[in-house]
């Protein structure tokens, strides 16, 4: 949830309008959209480390992909980004 939050607040940094999912359910959890009306569809997620502390790598599933939504990681020092897939 905290990063969830984190990931809003650095959309909003970046001048995106965020419209969060408030269900819970569905491909994505948020929607942003730039000052020129360009939507992006985001699923948030935090970054996971494998035992010996190297990065797990996630990508988009096949219906995520077909949608075009973004993957935005966002790691356990609250850094965003997205992903590249």
């Amino acid at each position: 949830f905290v990063n969830h939050l984190r990931a809003m607040q650095w959309l909003t940094e970046k001048n995106f309008f965020v419209f969060d999912n408030v269900s819970g359910l569905g491909p994505c959890d948020v929607i942003a959209m730039d000052k020129k009306g360009k939507v992006i569809s985001i699923d948030i997620k935090s970054v996971s480390y494998r035992k010996n502390g190297s990065v797990i790598y996630r990508t988009a599933n096949k219906q995520q992909k077909k949608m075009g939504i973004k993957l935005l990681m966002v790691t356990k020092e609250g850094k965003c980004y997205f992903n590249k897939s």
